[in-house]
């Protein structure tokens, strides 16, 4: 297939996300219904979802699709790409028979990976590590033209929210499966929860329409708008009742830009005002928390927590398993940059560790062992159920709180950061960067404002190692919040002893060496590997 067709103006093209049953359909038929001046081409996952009057079929293109998902050979989550859809829409883009696109996501969908297919780094990302020849061509035609977005623009970004089911939405505990079924969702949905969906959906659209609008009070209303906005200050808010919106609200309204989508979320903007209000000093319990008056009505406020000595794993760990359901996704970066002097004694303690770890194999193959294993099991039969963790996290000082996210340091941990997000009931960890701190200058942003910007955050020897994690919620109280969190930290005592190894010039000595002095409940960040 080569590309017969180049357009003057690239096709502008809707996003429509939302849960099932939150009014997206009947959007996209009010949409076709009205008067447009647009020859529009619809682009659906599942026909049997979309009950459109044949009158307003005949006078569209409607085009379905089932989810195909490319896999790449690295396979990493972020490399994943819904091949029908970008064959779809080059389809349509070569011809000159539509001017408009309409794309209705998967309930399930998430608006982000829709628009990162409009983007030429991912295309060419994409092209470079397919696995298969098929989807190799299919990226291959987009390279060529230069990117999808030199054939179709993403123009709005659409999420249908459902004003009835939001309260219960925004707090379930409920995972994808859970609702929907595992048939619906993708391997790389099967932990998440409905709500963690939900905050994305809001946090990267630009017009988020609250549906049923007459199915809840106007004080309940009221409530989700600002939770609505505090989730995602710059998006526009409309609120109907059917999906009813004037299509001059809809269509090319030329109001999604990818930048000011990545940082338009609540959690960023509290950030960041929090950083305008505070300088970094030398006293530790000035920093530790900033909250944000709470002015606000309806109890919806945030502030950011911060503490300069790192967590004690194990108590971190234990204060939240019992309370969240607990992701850990540890994609590790790649080890370039980290300011590591492993010497010839750090060596041969990896090679002693490496035959260790083969003895224990063969102890597994020999029946020994096997204590461990029904240990193992033991542990699993006490998992708490997810109405014990929502009832714990309802008595602790971390109930209503809605949305999380930032970093953090273990005091395991020297090298890396730790990344937070939480949403509804479910606390996702992964292993981040490596802190600036542990960084050749080398591997530093050139760039003279953000090299500023990055020497501003560094303080004493620990320089940028901290914790940084912004809460968004109800009449969240920030004192017991920060009392919870600060009971987790070191003691005195113990970052005293921390203090003492971190003194070392090795960072791989040092974070052996502090591997061992706590408990650690945390997965394992290999971020050393032999050679």
């Amino acid at each position: 297939m080569t590309v017969a067709y180049q357009r003057d103006e690239p096709i502008p093209v809707t996003l429509i996300s939302g849960f099932l049953g939150s009014g997206k359909t009947t959007l996209l038929e009010n949409i076709l219904k009205q008067e447009h001046g647009y020859k529009i081409a619809v682009i659906i996952n599942d026909i049997s979802s979309l009950n459109i009057d044949a009158s307003l079929i005949k006078n569209h293109k409607i085009v379905t699709t089932e989810e195909k998902v490319i896999q790449f050979q690295n396979g990493c989550i972020c490399c994943t790409l819904r091949g029908d859809l970008l064959e779809e829409l080059i389809k349509v883009c070569k011809g000159d028979q539509f001017d408009y696109i309409i794309i209705e996501s998967t309930g399930i969908g998430e608006p982000m990976q829709v628009a990162e297919t409009f983007t030429q780094e991912f295309s060419e990302l994409m092209a470079e590590t397919a696995g298969n020849e098929e989807d190799i061509g299919i990226l291959k035609e987009i390279v060529q033209m230069g990117g999808l977005n030199k054939l179709a623009r993403l123009d709005t970004c659409i999420t249908v929210v459902d004003a009835v089911n939001f309260s219960n939405d925004i707090e379930t505990t409920d995972y994808l499966a859970d609702r929907w079924g595992s048939k619906n969702n993708s391997m790389s949905e099967e932990d998440r929860t409905v709500t963690d969906l939900l905050v994305d959906q809001i946090e990267f659209s630009d017009l988020i329409i609250i549906n049923k609008v007459d199915g809840v009070s106007k004080r309940m209303l009221k409530k989700i708008k600002k939770i609505v906005h505090t989730l995602n200050p710059v998006a526009r808010i409309i609120t109907t009742n059917y999906s009813k919106v004037s299509n001059d609200k809809l269509l090319n309204t030329r109001l999604f830009n990818f930048t000011k989508a990545l940082t338009s979320p609540g959690w960023l903007r509290s950030l960041d005002e929090s950083n305008n209000r505070i300088g970094y000093g030398n006293d530790l319990e000035k920093n530790r928390v900033t909250p944000k008056p709470e002015t606000e009505e309806y109890g919806i406020n945030n502030f950011v927590y911060r503490a300069r000595k790192p967590f004690h794993p194990q108590r971190l760990y234990d204060t939240l398993c019992d309370k969240f359901q607990i992701i850990e996704r540890i994609n590790l970066p790649e080890a370039d940059g980290v300011d590591e002097n492993v010497s010839e004694e750090e060596d041969e303690e990896q090679e002693e560790e490496g035959n260790e770890q083969e003895g224990e194999k063969e102890d597994e193959e020999n029946g020994e062992g096997e204590d461990d294993d029904d240990e193992e099991e033991e542990e699993e039969g006490q998992e708490l159920t997810k109405e014990e963790m929502l009832r714990n996290k309802r008595n602790s000082p971390l109930n209503h709180v809605v949305r999380s996210k930032g970093f953090f340091w273990l005091a395991t941990r020297y090298i890396l950061r730790g990344e937070w997000s939480s949403a509804g009931s479910m606390l996702t960890f992964s292993a981040g960067t490596p802190w600036f701190g542990a960084m050749a200058k080398e591997y530093w942003p050139q760039d003279p404002e953000t090299v500023a910007s990055v020497r501003a955050d560094f303080e004493g020897v620990h320089e940028d190692r901290r914790n940084e994690i912004v809460f968004i919620g109800f009449k969240i109280n920030p004192a017991k919040i920060k009392a919870l969190f600060d009971s987790c930290l070191l003691t005195d005592e113990e970052y005293e002893e921390f203090n003492k190894v971190a003194s070392q010039r090795d960072l791989v000595k040092i974070e052996k060496e502090l591997s061992t002095m706590y408990e650690d409940g945390f997965e394992d960040w290999d971020f050393i590997q032999e050679e």
